[in-house]
């Protein structure tokens, strides 16, 4: 059952987003370009993201785990939100309705849930490999670290069934939660209300912030799931309370109150 539950969960992460990508391109005929800018735009902002948490997590952790967290919080959110913004601001000009704003955030984060479940379908393969192997006998692994490779092993063949399948409902919330900040970060600037764009900055900190707060009082993952599980329902709320804000939205709604008088 666990392998079942692991082969789940890597083919949720990878088809979860295909799915919702062409459901969502077919019921707004909506083009794939806005996907795939959506996409770029999620691993353009890590290129200088993923150094830079690199390099200061030494400095971040000798400040306790309340600053570290808030630390890795914040360079989140700065640097996703101003990578949506700059997307929106100067490559998607003309995108300014709130299908469009959801579409770059199902390509922003499923591109973000596809790459993990093609890693954790690698790991799996590896471990499933190594499961039945003398450790040993394997060259690329020293033999310094041959006890730690299989303690890895026995951990992940040992785990609860639960927690093998916790990887393809994180990716859910992480989804809702990036549709809902890249429409913030529209609405922004479709409205011209920059104060949205800190909001998004703020709400993305707050909750990538309190995951490596709690992961670090070691809760258990289930309690932490909880946790952003909650915030993906407030966001997916704000994203659709925004939706009639939005210029098309209002004269679409226009456009019906004339057909009814």
């Amino acid at each position: 059952m666990l392998v079942i539950a692991y082969v789940v969960n890597f083919l949720g992460m990878i088809l979860l987003p295909v799915f919702s990508w062409i459901y969502f391109a077919r019921k707004f005929k909506l083009s794939w370009k806005l996907l795939l800018a959506g996409g770029l735009t999620f691993i353009a902002s890590q290129i200088p993201h993923i150094p830079l948490v690199l390099a200061l997590t030494p400095t971040f952790q000798s400040w306790g785990l309340p600053a570290f967290a808030a630390a890795l919080g914040i360079l989140a959110g700065i640097f996703e939100e101003t990578s949506r913004y700059i997307l929106f601001r100067r490559v998607l000009k003309k995108s300014r309705s709130w299908s469009e704003g959801v579409f770059v955030g199902l390509g922003h984060g499923g591109t973000e849930a596809f790459i993990l479940g093609l890693l954790a379908a690698v790991a799996f393969i590896n471990l499933l490999v190594y499961r039945n192997i003398d450790l040993s006998t394997i060259p690329s692994i020293p033999a310094s670290q041959l006890e730690l490779a299989r303690q890895q092993v026995d951990a992940y063949w040992s785990a609860p069934l639960y927690v093998a399948l916790l990887g393809m409902i994180e990716r859910l919330f992480a989804i809702c939660l990036h549709v809902a900040l890249s429409v913030m970060v529209l609405y922004a600037i479709a409205n011209n209300r920059p104060i949205w764009f800190w909001i998004a900055v703020v709400w993305h900190a707050t909750v990538d912030g309190l995951a490596v707060f709690l992961g670090g009082h070691q809760i258990g993952p289930l309690a932490i799931e909880g946790v952003i599980g909650l915030f993906a329902i407030v966001s997916l709320w704000v994203a659709f309370s925004l939706r009639i804000k939005f210029p098309d939205q209002k004269i679409e709604s226009f456009r019906d109150a004339e057909a009814t008088t």
